[in-house]
Order: structure tokens, then C-alpha cells, then sequence
């Protein structure tokens, strides 16, 4: 059992911090990363034709035909398997980015990391990615880098625009959209120490009341909901990807009783720690 898992950088693969990976069901040179790592950078899978399975913090996602899967930085993730695959896989630093667009894709996977393009959208993708895969490798100069990054992003704000039309149609307030970034944004800074939804509603001015109305409207979930899925899946990556003692594991996740973390772990998974590890070993 490693220590840590492999952390990807875009850096190892490209100087421009975006690469274009292609896969085809006849192409031999582009395999995919079938074991567990995370990643300094965001990626976009586009399936044109055929369909694969890949594993989110281990939630296993089916992609069809016509989809995108959206992997934000730090989701521990691998490839399962695929059928008569053809696909695009955009892998791009965070920093090229809009806050605008980078907002749209924090909102819509509160609650999903799949999104199923309109047939125009489908088109417009399959475009930018030909034009895009021309380009590939073919980077001499900063016109040449420029005209890329232009292309990746041209790629991301279209899956963009599909999400903020998947988002109007759960009818969720900006205010209520605005307090749960917020929260999660302090949830993921301080999940390790702080459990108590009190804790994060004083950090933000408001009323536990009101932040769980607004996070529930956001996300499907309560605020300790939330806390307790941040839990778990930073409980999952340390059981299958470390040596660490289910006590040490709990310890770091801010729990003095590890029996207590063992009983809402067991309560929320359906299974012990010590199953879950033997059983993901």
C-alpha cells in the first residue's frame, strides 16, 4: 500500500500548461491512467462515440456518447474500462480560467461531474477538438501557444455554457449559489479540525438556519451533510492509499473519539473502516 498517491502535474506534460490527449479505439500510443492519482489541473473528457467508465473519488461514473466528465484539481480519480472509446481529454491549469467560468463548473458539481451536451454543443466540440488536435505538438512560438489556449478554452466555455443551462433548470438563488462556495471553500480549508455547521456559519455572518437552507437549495444536502461527505471521502483516500491506523486516520480528520468517527463512517458507507480498506485493498 503506497504512502500517497501519484500527484500529476500539467507542467510534466506540457510547457504551455494544457494538453490534448486523444483516444480512439484503434490507437495504441494514447493509453489511459488506470491507476488512482490526482491532479494539479482540471480535466475535460468529451466522448464522441462509445462509452467508458472511470472512477471519481470513488464514485463510478458511465459516460456516453455526446457527454463530458468534469475532473476538478485534487479528485482522486482513475480509468475503469471503455467500449469502442473515441474521446478528447483536455487537461488545463486552473490559472488560463475565468472566475466566472470557474464558478459555473464549482456550482454544477455540487451536485454532478457529468453533463450531456446538446447536439450543437456536441458539434462545436468536435470542431474546436480537430482544430485543436492539428495544433498539437505543432507549438513553435508564442503565436503558435497563443492560438492553443485560445482553442482549450474556446472547449471549456462551451461545456461551460451547457452547465449554466443545466443550472437554470434547478431554479437555485445567486445568494444561496454564492454562501455555498463560500462554505465549501471553508470546508475544505478547515473540514480537518471543524465539524460544527456553527462554526462555518459564524465564519460567514450568518444564521445556521440560513446556511443550511441556501446549502441544501445549492447542493441536495444539509451543511453537516456536506461536512460529512468531505469526511468520508478524505477517510476512503487515506484508507486505501496509506498505511495509516484507522485511529490516526481519524485523528488527522479532527476526531479525538476515533470510535465515534468509526461509527458515522460505518453509519454513511454501510461498512467499517477496517471492511472498507480490506475490501478496496
Amino acid at each position: 500500500m503506497m504512502e500517497k498517491f501519484p500527484q500529476h502535474k500539467v507542467s510534466k506534460f506540457s510547457d504551455v500548461a494544457i494538453h490534448l490527449r486523444i483516444f480512439t479505439p484503434d490507437e495504441e500510443c494514447q493509453e489511459p491512467v488506470m491507476y488512482v492519482h490526482q491532479d494539479d489541473y482540471y480535466v475535460f473528457g468529451f466522448v464522441e462515440s462509445g462509452e467508458c467508465e472511470v472512477l471519481i473519488d470513488f464514485q463510478s461514473y458511465k459516460i456516453q456518447a455526446g457527454s463530458v466528465v468534469l475532473i476538478q484539481p485534487g479528485q482522486v480519480h482513475c480509468f475503469v474500462n471503455s467500449l469502442g472509446l473515441s474521446a478528447y481529454l483536455l487537461l488545463i491549469d486552473g490559472a488560463f480560467i475565468e472566475d466566472k467560468v470557474r464558478q459555473v463548473i464549482a456550482q454544477y458539481s455540487f451536485t454532478s461531474q457529468i453533463a450531456l451536451l446538446a447536439s450543437v454543443h456536441q458539434a462545436e466540440l468536435k470542431q474546436l477538438f480537430s482544430m485543436l488536435s492539428a495544433k498539437k505538438g505543432a507549438i513553435t512560438d508564442a503565436l503558435s501557444a497563443s492560438l492553443v489556449m485560445h482553442l482549450s478554452l474556446a472547449v471549456v466555455d462551451v461545456i461551460a455554457s451547457t452547465m449554466q443551462y443545466g443550472l437554470t433548470q434547478r431554479k437555485c438563488s445567486r445568494r444561496y449559489v454564492e454562501l455555498t462556495q463560500i462554505f465549501r471553500s471553508l470546508l475544505k480549508e478547515n473540514v480537518t479540525s471543524k465539524h460544527a455547521p456553527a462554526f462555518y456559519a459564524n465564519k460567514m455572518n450568518v444564521s445556521v438556519i440560513y446556511l443550511n437552507e441556501a446549502v441544501k437549495a445549492a447542493t441536495g444536502n444539509s451543511v453537516t451533510q456536506n461536512i460529512h461527505h468531505e469526511i468520508i471521502v478524505r477517510a476512503r483516500r487515506e484508507l486505501v492509499y496509506t498505511n495509516k491506523s484507522v485511529k490516526e486516520i481519524a485523528v488527522g480528520l479532527g476526531f479525538e473519539d476515533y470510535a465515534y468517527f468509526t461509527r458515522i463512517f460505518t453509519r454513511i458507507t454501510g461498512q467499517s473502516p477496517n471492511l472498507f480498506r480490506k475490501n478496496h485493498q
